[in-house]
This record gives structure tokens, C-alpha cells and sequence, in this order.
């Protein structure tokens, strides 16, 4: 949520009114603070982690402490000489351009409204901010209730004109989409698929017979990336001739984006979460500096969230048949980069979690971990040659893997389908 209110005080100009300055700031000589007040909604339960997001446009001054404010002050009045005092401390954090966060979580219990300070906490040296009339305003961001859950599989249904399809009941070995589909209840909070949702080009018609019936019920909640088959132009139900994903993008709707932007970022609970398409070719590519790779850090930049999982169709690392394939090389750099934790992907017919690594596939523990769920439905392919850090590998079952995205961590589970004996499972810290 956005600031209500904000303006700065300086003692150099006692009955200075700066309520609608473009720019806050902190300083110890001349003293300069900034108040905000934040409304905060019903929320849903008690209060995890607040956090006060903040964009510095000048870093003199090296640190700034954020106070709760005793009594009430007004906006368009508020000046030096009738500010009123400062409380507790709430949080602290080191001043760099661009955004920061402070844990303010001390001063965020409950819906009402919240009034902060921001002062100097270090050396003199001036900090400005942008304001909430600037383009980068305030924000301040609430987790309550419990942690969200995502449950995450790509390669889920088979082409409704298949004999495997067998009017939705699938075979022994193939189109199992209704078991997992089995799989998606409790309090889920985001659905991922992963890519080849619907075999075998992706085509409306066929997500409407066969994908809907299945995971279809989820849909309102479901965050999809395209995989290659949904820009297949011919082979299978009412593919669209012109390759431009139509169906998938026509089924899923605003959810998807759009042809050339099939690409999108949100907030779940504290976590940052990227959406990205590795079919390259529709999006310009995804080297250095394509549009969709500009796009996404510019994103990470602009949310400095603790945690960050980002997912796309094609690993780059993979024991699989196709042993991983490098169109999202600069994808995992620029995450990697950010101190992203996660990365899901599907196309291989398999299960595998690998320890975090880079992109030099040196294991570091400040590195990205890749899951690789392709266990949406689809047949079960073998493994080819083991890649190094590769810590579980499973062509038993299909299933999907639940993560819980804690504030500072995340733990995973695979939940194999009826029949399955896969029971993977761990956690970890946020970098």
C-alpha cells in the first residue's frame, strides 16, 4: 500500500510546509526527518512481517532508523517547530540508491492507521526519498495470515483426439492429468503450471476439453508460462496456424498477458514471483538486452524483495532426455545476480531437484535451485546422463511440488499422484 500522507521537517526552516514535495529526506545537521501515514485494510489474521519499502535518490548519510511518532499531525500543516515526538525504534537500514526495505514489523499489528518516522541514524549526510508524488512513492507492504502455498507442474494434458486420452481416464502410462488435478486442494494460494499444459499445439479448443476438465477448477488461481507445444502451428486439436500461442493465450486470458509480453511478475506473502516465457523466438529473444531480459531487470530491481522465485518452461539444467537447454542462460545470470532462491521448470517428463548453483554449475549455497516438475500428466520419460548437483531424480511418479513461501524461507514438498512413492521433501533459507 501506497502512503496517505507524507512530508519532511528541517530545522532550517522551522515553519517550512512540505507536504507536497516530490522528495522526503533525513539529515543530523540541519535536522531533517519525514513522517508517513499508512491505512491499513482488514486483514486476514495477525500480522507476519511488514515491511517499508523505500526508493533513496541521494545517500550522503549512511543509515536510517524508522520510528513509530506519538500524537496525530496533519499533512499541509506539519512543519519543524509542531512535529510531534518520536517513539520506539522500528527498524534500521543502510541508505543506497535505488530501493531499500526496513523490517517494520514492530510497529504493524493490526488494521488502523500507522504513522512512521524516518530519521537520521548514522554520520551526517543527507538521504532524500522519493515521495508519494514522485514516480517511486512509499510503500509499505503487510503479510498476515498463514504463509502462502503454490502447488507447481507443467506437461499436464494430453490432445482430447488421442486414443491415450481415453475420454479424460488417460491410460497405465499416459495422460494422467486428472489424478493431479487431485492433487490441488487445500488453502493454495497459486497454481503454476509450468508450461505444455495442453498436448499437442496448445490449441483453445482442446485446453476447453481437456485441460478445463482437469485443472480447470483451479484456474481463477493459476499463474501459467507458455512451453513449446502451445506455439506448435499444426499436428493436433484446433492449433493456431499462425504459431502465436492463440489458445493459450485465448484460454487463459489477462492471466497469460499477450502475444510478444507472455511475460509478468507479482507479490505472494513476502515473496517476489516471475513469470517468464523461454520460447524465445515470439518474445524477441532473451540475450542480453532483448526486450523480455531488459523487462526482467528492470523488475528485479524494482522489487528487492528478500525472497524471489522466478519460472519458465525449458531448464537449463537437467539429467533428461534433452539434458537441459541454455535459452534462459541470461535469465538465471540476472537472477542469480539479484540473489533470486528458486526456479521451476517443466519440459523434461520427469522429477529432479538440484542443490543451488550458478550458472557455471559450481555448487555455492548462494546460488539458484532449480526443481524440474514435469510430472503434470503427460508419459514418463528415462534419465540420460546425471548432471552434477543433482540431488533427487524420479521417473516413478507424476504429482506436483507444494512449496510454502515462508517471509525469509521456503520448504518444499512433492506430492505424488494415486500410486506414486515419490516423497521429496526439505527447506531452506532465503539468500
Amino acid at each position: 500500500m501506497r502512503p496517505v500522507a507524507d512530508a519532511f521537517v528541517t530545522s532550517a526552516q522551522p515553519k517550512g510546509k512540505f507536504g507536497k514535495s516530490r522528495v522526503l529526506q533525513v539529515d543530523r545537521k540541519p535536522v531533517a526527518r519525514s513522517y508517513l501515514r499508512f491505512r491499513i485494510a482488514a486483514l486476514a489474521g495477525k500480522v507476519r512481517k511488514a515491511t517499508l519499502r523505500l526508493y533513496v535518490t541521494k545517500a550522503r548519510g549512511r543509515g536510517i532508523r524508522v520510528a513509530t511518532v506519538k500524537g496525530s499531525w496533519n499533512e499541509r500543516k506539519i512543519d519543524f517547530a509542531n512535529a510531534p515526538r518520536l517513539r520506539g525504534t522500528a527498524g534500521k537500514a543502510r541508505a543506497a540508491k535505488g530501493w531499500i526495505d526496513v523490517d517494520v514489523t514492530r510497529a504493524v499489528r493490526k488494521h488502523r492507521l500507522v504513522n512512521l518516522a524516518l530519521t537520521s541514524s548514522a554520520t551526517a549526510g543527507a538521504i532524500r526519498f522519493g515521495s508519494r508524488e514522485s514516480r517511486h512513492p512509499p510503500r509499505l507492504i503487510v503479510t498476515s495470515g498463514s504463509d502462502p502455498v503454490v502447488a507447481a507442474a507443467g506437461n499436464i494434458a494430453c490432445d482430447p483426439a488421442w486414443p491415450e486420452y481415453n475420454g479424460g481416464n488417460g491410460t497405465a502410462t499416459d495422460c494422467r492429468d486428472r489424478d493431479t488435478a487431485a492433487l490441488l486442494t487445500g488453502s493454495l494460494s497459486a497454481v503454476l503450471a509450468l508450461g505444455d499444459a495442453q498436448y499437442a499445439c496448445g490449441g483453445l479448443s482442446a485446453y476447453q476439453q481437456a485441460y478445463n476438465r482437469a485443472w480447470g477448477r483451479v484456474k481463477s488461481i493459476t499463474h501459467p508460462v507458455p512451453g513449446n507445444h502451445d506455439y506448435v502451428s499444426s499436428g493436433g486439436t484446433a492449433c493456431d496456424p499462425s504459431g502465436r500461442a492463440g489458445g493459450y493465450l485465448g484460454y487463459f486470458g489477462a492471466a497469460a498477458g499477450s502475444f510478444g509480453k507472455s511475460y509478468y511478475s507479482y507479490d505472494l506473502g513476502a515473496w517476489h514471483i516471475i513469470a517468464l516465457d523461454s520460447e524465445c523466438t515470439p518474445v524477441g529473444g532473451c540475450g542480453p538486452g532483448s526486450p523480455e531480459e531488459t523487462w526482467l531487470r528492470a523488475d528485479l530491481a524494482a522489487h528487492p524483495n528478500t525472497c524471489t522465485l522466478a519460472y519458465w518452461h525449458y531448464p537449463i539444467f537437467s539429467s533428461g532426455l534433452e539434458g537441459g537447454t541454455p535459452e534462459a542462460t541470461t535469465f538465471w545470470k540476472d537472477l542469480d545476480a539479484a540473489g533470486a532462491e528458486v526456479v521451476l521448470n517443466a519440459h523434461e517428463h520427469d522429477y529432479e531437484r538440484f542443490a543451488p548453483q550458478h550458472i557455471d554449475g559450481k555448487a555455492a549455497a548462494d546460488g539458484l535451485r532449480e526443481f524440474v516438475i514435469g510430472t503434470g500428466g503427460r508419459m514418463r520419460h528415462a534419465f540420460a546422463t546425471v548432471r552434477a548437483n543433482s540431488q533427487v531424480r524420479d521417473n516413478s511418479s507424476w504429482g506436483v511440488l507444494k512449496l510454502t513461501l515462508h517471509p525469509t524461507s521456503y520448504s518444499w514438498q512433492f506430492v505424488p499422484a494415486a500410486g506414486g512413492t515419490l516423497h521429496d521433501a526439505g527447506s531452506a533459507p532465503c539468500h
